[in-house]
């Protein structure tokens, strides 16, 4: 795996193995090798903000400082600009280096039940949904993703209520509990039919479905009520002809 060679960078975050898969029907996806590019891509775009940001900053210190009038003020602040770029530098190697093999740690299984996610390096996430609560699938592309042939898969279920950090298309933070996406993959159609596919079957199967008692439970009482009714007449009708038969 070309990624060994960072094996140092793994064993530092101490990133959790790939995941057991169970038996029985399993499929597993992974995020496409152009999902790299994608991410290595936005990190380039966040570190030419950085320096913009850190630009200005030196601009804004060249303006300002000199008509300060407070002792060592002009060394304390160009100190902490010299900090600012420091940390720069030296987050780039790092960053980098995450952006580019954070795709290769992306597990996406389905089992017959459900499906489950594990992914992510700095900061990594596992969650498992069943089928019988899924509402909803859908595709979403942006137009970088279009150029590179990726696509995200979101999933959402049952519920609604508070997300779990910022949405950045990275590492699947922010997105809510009751979401969840397969990031950066060439295949969504795919994804997204073996998802339906199962969800239909646990439906058809009444597995999870809390309607299907109610639907028969109406189905039962009108049967019995029909019955009923269908007595009550016959009884009517037989006094309707024995009344007649004891005038005088």
């Amino acid at each position: 795996m070309a990624e060994l060679p960072h094996a140092w960078l793994l064993r530092l975050l101490k990133v959790p193995p790939a995941p057991v898969i169970p038996s029985g029907d399993v499929r597993v996806f992974r995020s496409a090798p152009a999902y790299r590019s994608y991410r290595v891509f936005l990190w380039a775009v966040r570190q030419v903000g950085l320096v913009a940001g850190l630009t200005v900053g030196a601009m804004f210190l060249s303006a300002v400082v000199p008509h300060i009038n407070f002792p060592l003020s002009e060394k304390i602040a160009w100190g902490l600009e010299a900090l600012a770029w420091l940390g720069f530098i030296v987050q780039l190697p790092f960053g980098f280096l995450v952006a580019r093999i954070d795709y290769a740690f992306r597990w996406y299984v389905l089992s017959d039940r459900s499906l489950r996610l594990h992914e992510g390096i700095v900061s990594f996430q596992e969650k498992t949904m069943t089928f019988a609560n899924i509402q909803q699938v859908s595709i979403q592309q942006n137009p970088i993703q279009r150029l590179l042939g990726i696509s995200d898969v979101k999933v959402e279920t049952a519920g609604g209520g508070g997300s779990s950090g910022s949405k950045d298309g990275g590492s699947g933070h922010g997105e809510h509990l009751h979401e969840a996406h397969f990031r950066g993959v060439s295949n969504p159609g795919e994804i997204r039919d073996v998802i339906l596919a199962r969800v239909r079957m646990h439906r058809d199967a009444g597995l999870g479905e809390h309607s299907m008692p109610e639907r028969n439970e109406p189905a039962s009482a009108s049967a019995a009520s029909l019955e009923a009714a269908r007595e009550l007449l016959t009884e009517m009708r037989a006094l309707r002809q024995a009344l007649p038969s004891r005038r005088p």
